[in-house]
């Protein structure tokens, strides 16, 4: 058949690459469908020309870089889908872009880094293309050793847009989302016109807007002036690393020679303290237990401006090794012999491996200090894109220890029990059951102003992010789905007081947009119902107030946002008055 020809160039002399009925699996494997059209625009002319295209012929347009989210968040059954990733870069795996040398060179007018005015010794503004992945921007910023993200996911095999938009997040209680950090976005609206948001009140919606507000095409951040991450791993017992309320709560194979040492009470209030320091105050914060593992996987760090015995890490041989490890995963995780062993086994094999895989790496006490660019510490494992995962994740809103009172210090009690509640969770299974393959991990974080943010609100006691990860054979075999529902429940279930002496109310949970919690029943709603009329429920007519308030300005309304950038989940979520 003929495709439809959309021109990239004023002249007319560029056609944007353009496929039929080309199927979209998202990297987990979770959402599958037929876009009628596949785009590969390059300008922003072109996105334009295309929107135009979309709106003759009545089609909606939705967008994705590496297709790192979980939920049906993509573009719909025959309409349009929008590829800022060449289609052999972003299905195949393993994925060379880690490891292929040369520095960032920007090539098209979507995948462009362009430094701003600078606000003052230490901010800059800097405006990206969509396209650019987070290892174009790490290689960018190491490279010119001046000016950093403050955060960021780990991932380096996403795109920035895919980072924004579902309003992703990195580590430290002090730092809100990846999207707090936008200050101006460009996008092309539903009449296929480029325009600009960068009103300090709208741009809350505009930086998290799930391609809502139309294709954005270039992201303006505030940066920070570079650091040093002083990076300092450890392998601590798990019954220290993130101590249980209860030193009963540990789980009798997890119970170390400590347990039943004369100064285990005092070992674990040493313990507590510790941690609760390194959540309050170090600028990353982040803790891994990979399944039935003796050990944690304690990864804080504090950042210096000295630029002082500073190394590439991981350099380029830790990073092959990393790169490898991934891709043997892949495979060793999609092989039918690996497949066939019990749930327990893989487990083992699994998490002994991760952990491995992590430093220290020759001696578990080993103590080894890491300085190295802020960006090379935040992006701290490569290859990630290697070996797909499920993955659950949810936002607890950690209370405040002494209720009513604004000046409290955060209850980080609220944060050892959603940890050890799943680390029981986990010991319940027998029988060679284990649902959860991989690892727990949980990253402490602040709130955040962007208004469909799920830590919006968490503010000033900030956020425990926890997930949980495992293997697609865990679905294969039927012992995921239930076991994430009973996640669910743990999490969901949690309490607090809003004042001293006053009843207790639930904690205002929610679970991250891009990860697996469509199909879940949350408090007894389906969960589209609970985010919508729980969860979000003022968030949500504030999100489309925002929008319209928009569009008001700029010649639209919401219908016709819903009728071009929408899908069936926002149509029910956000537009079901259109």
């Amino acid at each position: 058949m003929d495709l439809p020809t959309v021109y990239e160039d004023e002249e007319k002399t560029k056609v944007m690459e353009v496929h039929f009925r080309e199927p979209f699996s998202n990297w987990g494997q979770t959402v599958n469908h037929e876009p009628r059209y596949t785009f590969l625009p390059t300008t922003v002319l072109g996105v334009q020309n295309l929107v135009r295209y979309a709106v003759a012929n009545k089609l909606r347009v939705r967008c994705a870089g590496y297709r790192h989210s979980w939920s049906p968040i993509f573009s719909q059954e025959d309409n349009i889908l929008v590829s800022f990733v060449n289609l052999e870069q972003v299905t195949k795996l393993p994925n060379p872009m880690s490891l292929l040398p040369g520095d960032f060179v920007g090539d098209g007018e979507l995948r462009t880094i362009e430094l701003k005015e600078q606000l003052g010794e230490t901010k800059r503004l800097c405006r990206i293309g969509v396209a650019v992945t987070n290892e174009d921007f790490r290689r960018w910023a190491v490279a010119n050793n001046a000016w950093a993200l403050p955060v960021d996911v780990i991932l380096v095999e996403v795109t920035v847009g895919g980072v924004n938009g579902p309003i992703c997040h990195g580590a430290g209680h002090r730092h809100q989302t990846c999207s707090d950090g936008v200050r101006r976005v460009e996008y092309v609206d539903c009449n296929g016109r480029l325009q600009v948001v960068d009103d300090p009140k709208l741009i809350k919606a505009a930086a998290g807007s799930f391609g809502l507000l139309g294709v954005v095409t270039h992201i303006t951040f505030e940066l920070d002036k570079m650091t040093y991450a002083v990076m300092q791993p450890r392998k601590v017992d798990v019954g220290l690393a993130i101590p249980p309320l209860k030193k009963e709560d540990i789980p009798p194979a997890l119970r170390a020679d400590w347990f039943d040492a004369k100064d285990a009470e005092k070992q674990m209030e040493a313990a507590r303290l510790e941690f609760e320091r390194r959540a309050a105050d170090d600028y990353y914060s982040e803790w891994f237990w990979f399944t039935y593992q003796q050990k944690a996987w304690v990864n804080t760090w504090n950042a210096v401006e000295e630029a002082t015995d500073v190394v590439e890490y991981p350099d380029y041989a830790a990073t092959f090794l990393q790169w490898i490890e991934g891709w043997l995963g892949g495979i060793l995780t999609s092989c039918k012999v690996f497949n066939a062993l019990p749930g327990q086994w893989q487990a083992q094999l699994l998490a002994t491996s991760g952990m491995a895989a992590l430093p220290p790496y020759f001696s578990e006490n080993d103590t080894p200090t890491i300085r190295t660019h802020l960006t090379n510490a935040l992006h701290f494992r490569r290859g990630i894109q290697n070996m797909r995962v499920r993955d659950i994740e949810y936002q607890i809103p950690i209370p405040p220890l002494h209720p009513g009172d604004p000046a409290s210090a955060p209850d980080f009690s609220i944060v050892q029990r959603a940890w050890w509640d799943i680390i029981a969770l986990v010991y319940s299974y027998a029988d060679g059951t284990a649902p959860m393959r991989l690892t727990l991990e949980m990253r402490i974080m602040g709130g955040s102003d962007v208004l469909l943010a799920p830590q919006h609100g968490n503010a000033p006691w900030g956020t425990a992010s926890i997930e949980v990860l495992t293997v697609p054979d865990a679905v294969t075999d039927n012992e995921w789905n239930g076991f994430i529902q009973k996640v669910t429940d743990i999490w969901m279930g949690y309490e607090y007081k809003v004042k001293e002496g006053g009843v207790k109310e639930k904690l205002n949970v929610r679970p991250h947009w891009a990860k697996e919690w469509d199909g879940l029943t949350l408090h007894g709603m389906e969960a589209r119902k609970y985010l919508k009329e729980v969860a979000y429920k003022e968030q949500i007519p504030a999100f489309r107030e925002a929008l319209a308030e928009i569009g008001k300005g700029q010649g639209w309304g919401l219908a016709d946002l819903k009728g071009r950038f929408s899908n069936e989940l926002w149509d029910e979520l956000v537009f079901d008055k259109e």
